[in-house]
């Protein structure tokens, strides 16, 4: 090597031993910082060591530091240093429980650490929260408590359709959940829903189909895994009260429409009125014309009262039916005066005046020998034993007994008297007008018969 050479590196050397010397020698600031909090650290040492060690801590294998603990500090002012943390990890799959030192704050690095591989299912607690696996620890001043759940294996049966779940939840209902199966609360799901997940276990879940369930004003659409309409009536909130009742009965299966009809029954009460007629009675009344009645004392209607139950379905009557009854008012009874006076009067007729004391509207009709109203039968002679011809007429036995003899004047017919018997018309005043078979005319019509003077001795005030 040429002599001038080496006399450059000589001198280059010197000079640097003696910035070296001249730096150790010399305090300066470093800023360190210490688990994500800086600090000035006033140190005279070269190594990041010997800072750290000069801010007052001891730097241990499991620690971390950036730039590296052995560089030397000349031209850096900047430091990292994170200490390791004491983290227990708790397997309850295994039930140990392992200390790990180590400045990681990623929970599934820690398990991986730990030996743990996590699945889908398992679950991750610090403190009893829960926690995301690949977001770091959050900061506390105790040292952290991990522990791992976990994930059982759940075979769900839904329907036709089967597959498996892994959970760490508490209960099956916790786990069917997160893993986005509904269950609703018509579903039925066996185990119960309650039942803690302790290890694998088969659910079999039947799902509610749909009902429809018919009220007066609406129709509610449900589903349900219910047999008997009444239960399917509790699980809607739609029971049966009092006399209500349901098609088919709350006691039935539920029907292969799945329509169930729901029939609201109330009862009311009413107070009826009703009439109750009164009775009449006669008395002779001396000075009223004959036929003619005189109100003595007017009647009254009384009053019967019953208490009714009404039955409404669904608002609508469909009964009703008297339970009781009592006499509000009595009927006064009527005092009828008939007319005893017998008046003669005249008519203007084709045979001339003639007097008469009654007259009483009848309904005529007409016979004769032959037309007596049996079949291929005739005979001539009548009850006052005279022949069958006109001017002989036949009235009901109870007029013929007091009007045998009577001579009458029918208009349209003629003068007659009453020689025979018929049957008569009920509810009818009647007279059947005689002819011979050679004259017959036939009647049937409401006609006026005058009875003719004199007026005999014994009358009947009132007409049978």
């Amino acid at each position: 090597m040429p002599k001038h050479r080496l006399l450059s590196l000589l001198s280059i050397g010197l000079i640097l031993t003696g910035a070296v010397l001249t730096f150790f020698g010399l305090e300066r600031d470093v800023l360190l910082v210490v688990d994500g909090q800086p600090q000035t650290v006033h140190t005279r040492s070269l190594t990041l060591s010997g800072v750290i060690k000069d801010a007052g801590y001891a730097l241990t294998p499991e620690d971390r530091v950036f730039p590296n603990a052995a560089t030397w500090m000349i031209g850096h002012s900047t430091a990292r240093f994170d200490r390791a943390q004491q983290i227990a990890v708790h397997n309850l799959r295994s039930g140990a429980v392992q200390t790990l030192r180590t400045t990681d704050q990623i929970p599934a690095n820690l398990l991986a650490a730990a030996g743990i591989l996590l699945f889908p299912g398992d679950l991750l607690t610090l403190d009893g929260a829960a926690l995301d696996p690949y977001i770091p620890l959050p900061a506390q001043a105790d040292p952290p408590a991990l522990v791992f759940h976990p994930g059982v294996q759940v075979t769900v049966q839904d329907g036709g359709t089967k597959r498996n779940i892994y959970s760490a939840a508490s209960t099956l209902f916790e786990a069917l959940w997160q893993s986005g199966i509904v269950i609703s609360l018509a579903d039925r799901i066996s185990p119960a829903g309650s039942t803690p997940l302790n290890g694998p276990l088969t659910v079999e879940i039947e799902r509610a189909q749909p009902v429809t369930i018919q009220l007066a004003d609406r129709a509610v659409h449900t589903a349900t895994n219910a047999d008997r309409v009444g239960e399917l009536l509790m699980e809607a909130g739609i029971p049966l009260q009092g006399m209500d009742y349901s098609l088919p009965a709350e006691d039935q299966p539920l029907p292969a429409d799945r329509m169930v009809r729901v029939v609201r029954v109330r009862e009311e009460f009413a107070l009826e009125q009703k009439p109750i007629p009164y009775s009449s009675s006669y008395q002779q009344d001396n000075e009223t014309e004959l036929d003619q009645r005189r109100v003595i004392t007017a009647g009254e209607y009384g009053i019967e009262v019953s208490r009714v139950r009404i039955r409404l379905e669904d608002g609508v009557e469909t009964s009703r039916a008297a339970e009781a009854a009592w006499v509000a008012k009595e009927p006064q009874a009527q005092l009828l005066g008939y007319g005893t006076q017998a008046v003669v009067k005249t008519i203007d007729t084709p045979y001339g005046t003639l007097e008469y004391w009654r007259a009483v509207n009848v309904f005529a009709t007409s016979y004769s020998p032959c037309r007596l109203g049996i079949p291929n039968y005739c005979n001539l002679q009548t009850s006052s034993g005279a022949d069958l011809r006109q001017g002989i007429v036949a009235v009901t036995r109870a007029w013929y007994s007091w009007m045998r003899g009577q001579r009458v004047y029918i208009p349209g017919y003629g003068v007659a008297v009453v020689g025979d018997v018929g049957g008569g018309i009920p509810g009818r005043y009647w007279v059947d007008l005689g002819y011979s078979d050679a004259d017959f005319k036939s009647w049937a019509s409401n006609v006026t018969m005058y009875f003719l003077a004199p007026v005999p001795a014994a009358i009947p005030w009132i007409l049978p």
